[in-house]
C-alpha cells in the first residue's frame, strides 16, 4: 500500500510539473504576439522607407511558428485545457486567438501602409478579427467561466488560421527562396503588390477557409448552453 501511494504521488508530481510547463508555454504564446507584431511593423516598411527587411521577416515568421508549435506541446506535456494539472488551461484558446489575431492585425496595418491592400486578404482577415471581437463582447463572460469541449471545426479553424497566417507572414522570404531571383528590395516588396505570388495566394486561400469556418463556429457558440456543455 505504501509503495502504491508513493508511486501515485510521483505520478501526480510529474503531471503537476507537466501542467506547469504547459501553462508556461501558453503564456509564452501570449507574450510572443507583441514581439511578432513589432517585427512586422519594423520589417514591412513602405518602399520609400526601405521596403521589406528579409531578416526581420524570417525572424517574425520563425517566432510565430514557434508560438504555433507551443499549442501542440502544451497539450502534450500538460493535457488539454480541461486538465486538473493546469492552472491556466482556460487561456489555451485565448492564447491562440491573441497570437493569430494580433499578427493578422499587424499584417493588415503594414499592407495598408504600403498601399497594396487587396480585398482578397482584407476580407478574411477582417472576418477572423471581427469574429473574435463580437464573440468576446457578447460571450466573453460565459467563455471566462466555462471551457467548451473541443470540436473538429474549432480545431480545424484554429489550425488553418495559424498555418495560413504563418504562410502569409513568411511569404516574402519563402517566395524568394522558391523563385531564387528576388534579390532587389523592389522585387521583394512586390510580393504584396503582384497578382500571383504563389505562397501568398495559398495563404489567402487557407485564410478564407478559416474565416468561413470561424463564422460557422461563432454561430454554434451563440447557440451553445455553456453550463450544460460543462456538466460532468
Amino acid at each position: 500500500m505504501t509503495t502504491s501511494m508513493k508511486t501515485d504521488d510521483t505520478i501526480e508530481s510529474v503531471k503537476g510539473v507537466g501542467g506547469a510547463f504547459a501553462d508556461a508555454l501558453t503564456w509564452l504564446r501570449i507574450l510572443m504576439m507583441p514581439l511578432v507584431a513589432f517585427l512586422i511593423w519594423k520589417g514591412w516598411q513602405p518602399f520609400e522607407s526601405g521596403g521589406i527587411d528579409i531578416g526581420l521577416t524570417i525572424l517574425a515568421s520563425g517566432l510565430f511558428a514557434i508560438g504555433a508549435l507551443t499549442d501542440i506541446f502544451d497539450d502534450f506535456f500538460g493535457g488539454n485545457e480541461r486538465s486538473v494539472h493546469r492552472r491556466f488551461g482556460f487561456l489555451d484558446d485565448i492564447a491562440d486567438t491573441i497570437l493569430v489575431i494580433g499578427t493578422l492585425a499587424a499584417l493588415t496595418f503594414v499592407i495598408q501602409r504600403a498601399g497594396v491592400m487587396s480585398w482578397l486578404f482584407f476580407v478574411p482577415a477582417a472576418v477572423l478579427i471581427g469574429r473574435e471581437i463580437v464573440v468576446g463582447l457578447f460571450k466573453g463572460y460565459e467563455l471566462s467561466r466555462y471551457i467548451l469541449p473541443d470540436s473538429f471545426l474549432s480545431n480545424l479553424k484554429s489550425g488553418l488560421s495559424m498555418f495560413a497566417t504563418c504562410l502569409l507572414l513568411a511569404s516574402p522570404w519563402v517566395q524568394a527562396w522558391i523563385d531564387r531571383k528576388l534579390t532587389a528590395t523592389e522585387e521583394v516588396a512586390s510580393v504584396f503588390a503582384t497578382a500571383s505570388p504563389t505562397i501568398w495566394i495559398v495563404g489567402q486561400i487557407l485564410l478564407w477557409i478559416a474565416a468561413i469556418i470561424s463564422v460557422v463556429t461563432a454561430i454554434d457558440l451563440f447557440r451553445t448552453d455553456f453550463s450544460a456543455a460543462n456538466e460532468p
